[in-house]
């Protein structure tokens, strides 16, 4: 059963080949599941109607089952050169959604994932700080039902938050840019307990608004997702205190669901003994020891594992609602996210093999500082407040 037709399939290749501002003789990997390898295909035939020079590489369920579960995990640990030096020759890089049906990462032994991310490291920095980079979205009716909804509804937030008006989201990021320029200081608060203040002075703001710009290239910001719509900062990652409240997220190593987590923040940094979840703390907790020692083998024990990385404000105006799938949930417009982890890309100084963005409710209060000391409130229950 086609669940996509061919033309919204081409409309999608055609946002993302523009989005990555593609030229001639430029290479570009695209890595997909076998389910969306047809977009893949498609992604790859506008690249060289461009003249780039595309490489499509596609890998099942199945090969991912197999592989965490039969592979020892010393083998798992070798970072693959091939790859490796493919990337290094490439100018862009593609990751469709994969895979079809995200429950499978359940499955994974999370020793064996571990394994793979620490051989995969040189490779996953390399493509986030050296390539023009997309993740793009696909909707199947096995993450729907891992997600607890509708696959119509699935559909709708993905392929309906891609086919957007992108002069309008431009219009909106750039607002957004122009208000939280000059700023110091920014507090975050809503009904259910998030009081979270962060540190943004002389940071760069990014803009994720479905294209990388030349001037997006030049300041180093050079990755973005479909759906897009959100401003972003990397604050400064050794301050600010307070609480963040998350409805929902999921595990970083086998995706299982984190319910109603209040995360407790000191000095810029997660204190995980402070922090708690109505469901899932567990796997939360241990995700994130287990990031930690990725880390510490990496880069000894002055890590950043667990201090800010990001602060987002979600701006996509097709995206309503959280259910656990964050390449959507953070696009939600009135939410924030706050990130842990690696964000150089971002223009901060943190090199984690981790990066969790963490999603507010949809009903959030931004009061922000700037130099001069005047207070502002940019944002009230989630509706951006333009003066």
């Amino acid at each position: 059963m086609i669940l996509i037709d061919d033309n919204t399939i081409e409309k999608i290749a055609k946002i993302s080949v523009k989005a990555l501002a593609l030229k001639k003789g430029e290479n570009i990997v695209i890595a997909s599941g076998v389910h969306n390898h047809r977009l893949a295909e498609k992604i790859a035939i506008e690249s060289m109607l461009l003249g780039a020079l595309p490489i499509v590489t596609t890998r099942s369920d199945e090969y991912l089952l197999e592989l965490h579960e039969k592979v020892p995990e010393d083998y798992l640990k070798q970072t693959p050169k091939h790859i490796f030096e493919m990337v290094k020759n490439s100018n862009a890089y593609v990751s469709i959604e994969h895979p079809k049906d995200p429950s499978i990462t359940s499955k994974y032994p999370i020793n064996k994932v571990q394994a793979f991310r620490e051989g995969f490291f040189p490779i996953r920095e390399h493509i986030l700080t050296k390539l023009k980079w997309l993740y793009l979205g696909y909707p199947t009716e096995e993450a729907a039902k891992f997600f607890n909804i509708p696959y119509e509804e699935l559909k709708r937030l993905i392929i309906g938050g891609i086919l957007i008006d992108y002069d309008k989201l431009q219009e909106k990021c750039k607002w957004l840019e122009s208000v939280l320029r000059d700023v110091v200081e920014v507090h975050i608060t809503d009904e259910f307990g998030t009081d979270l203040t962060l540190k943004i002075e002389g940071r760069r703001i990014n803009l994720d608004d479905g294209i990388i710009t030349e001037e997006d290239i030049k300041i180093g910001d050079l990755g973005l997702n479909l759906p897009a719509g959100e401003v972003f900062i990397a604050p400064h990652e050794t301050e600010g205190n307070g609480t963040l409240f998350v409805p929902l997220t999921r595990e970083r190593f086998t995706g299982r669901f984190i319910k109603n987590a209040t995360l407790a923040f000191e000095n810029g940094k997660l204190n995980i003994e402070k922090s708690s979840a109505e469901e899932g703390f567990e796997y939360l907790k241990q995700a994130l020891e287990r990031s930690m020692e990725i880390d510490r083998k990496r880069f000894g024990n002055n890590i950043r594992t667990l201090n800010f990385a990001e602060l987002g404000i979600g701006l996509n105006p097709h995206i309503d609602k959280p259910i656990g799938y964050i390449l959507t949930d953070e696009k939600i417009g009135g939410s924030v996210h706050i990130a842990i982890g690696e964000n150089r890309g971002y223009g901060g100084t943190s090199a984690s093999s981790l990066h969790w963005d963490f999603v507010s409710a949809p009903k959030e209060t931004i009061e922000v500082v700037y130099k001069s000391g005047e207070r502002k409130t940019i944002m009230t229950d989630g509706k951006l407040v333009k003066s």
